[in-house]
């Protein structure tokens, strides 16, 4: 008895799933989104309590704080970017193996898109992390350095 559905049979095996593709669009640019977020709202708290600026923070955690979020979300990015360029090489080489063979599959030319829009992203997303975990390095939350 076969249990799978016609689209799963039309499916190549090295094209990537929807999660895969989902996965490799969005989270390079959430974990930026995250860290930028969080990083300035734990800011926020430690450096201006009570509406009045400190020179140094009012939480002694919030620097080393601030760089784990920044390492943690950096790490999710470049998983965001290994798999979005994982996605791009299966797409690229099922759609050469598509334009040898003279067909068009709107499936697989949809999910090439994808996977270039999504590692187009992730490089620079991963990028704009980088960039904000050095300047969060280098400047102090509380400008009292």
């Amino acid at each position: 008895m076969n249990d799978a559905s016609p689209i799963d049979e039309k499916r190549h095996p090295a094209q990537p799933r929807g999660m895969a593709l989902l996965i490799g669009l969005l989270l390079a640019p959430a974990a930026w989104m995250t860290q930028t977020t969080l990083a300035q709202t734990i800011a926020a708290w430690g450096c201006f309590p009570h509406e009045r600026p400190m020179n140094a923070p009012a939480m002694p955690w919030l620097e080393h704080g601030i760089v784990i979020l920044g390492l943690v979300t950096l790490l999710l990015g470049l998983a965001g970017a290994a798999i979005a360029w994982r996605n791009w090489r299966r797409t690229s080489a099922l759609a050469s193996m598509l334009k040898e063979h003279g067909t068009i599959d709107r499936y697989a030319a949809r999910d090439a898109f994808i996977a270039r829009a999504g590692a187009l992203a992730s490089v620079l997303f991963v990028f704009a992390l980088i960039a904000t975990d050095l300047a969060w390095m280098l400047v102090s939350p509380c400008g009292g350095r």
